[in-house]
């Protein structure tokens, strides 16, 4: 059986959803997760002064976390700071899947894509409007379109706004329409 990966984010939608007892499927995540030590790998792409300097996340004693990491860790570089980390392969993975990844989540998608897993699934991910990570949905849906052309099999939980039709309207000159299941002049 081929490579099976399971992205898991902190979205409270579908996180609980995540195939936690199923050894099949390896379980791809953040270190600031809480359920970090259930995951097969791991990934803290930030510079190291957003981990280690005044803008740290709120996870106590982060640094110590990252350290005692039992399974892979990637992260921008290898760091003193962190021995266990290994440097994300930025080179192989952009030469698979265009260097277009603005988020975490995007790096995750990227390098199972790079594998050649035969699955992916989604959850924990919504980066829904108007929420802090909606900026980097397009980057997600240009990886999920890039997996099925591939011909991966790619799961998005229902629950996930991820590839789904969204009936907000764009301001067209002095009109902002509403679209309700399909794009086209509604009113």
């Amino acid at each position: 059986m081929g490579l099976k990966v399971a992205i898991v984010g902190l979205a409270p939608s579908t996180h609980h959803a995540a195939p936690w007892a199923d050894a099949e499927w390896q379980k791809w995540g953040l270190p600031w997760d809480g359920y970090w030590a259930r995951m097969d790998r791991l990934f803290e792409m930030h510079d190291m002064r957003l981990i280690t300097g005044p803008y740290a996340r709120y996870v106590p004693d982060y640094l110590d976390r990252l350290r005692s990491c039992e399974v892979p860790l990637y992260m921008q570089q290898e760091y003193t700071e962190v021995p266990n980390a290994l440097r994300y392969p930025f080179e192989e993975v952009g030469a698979t899947a265009t260097p277009y990844w603005n988020s975490s989540i995007a790096y995750l998608m990227a390098l199972a894509i790079h594998e050649g897993a035969e699955e992916i699934s989604i959850y924990g991910v919504d980066m829904d409007k108007g929420e802090e990570y909606a900026y980097q949905r397009p980057n997600m849906e240009y990886l999920i379109g890039l997996a099925r052309g591939k011909g991966i099999k790619v799961f998005i939980p229902e629950a996930s706004p991820l590839c789904k039709f969204q009936p907000t309207g764009i301001r067209f000159y002095d009109h902002m329409p509403t679209y309700v299941d399909r794009y086209g002049w509604l009113g």
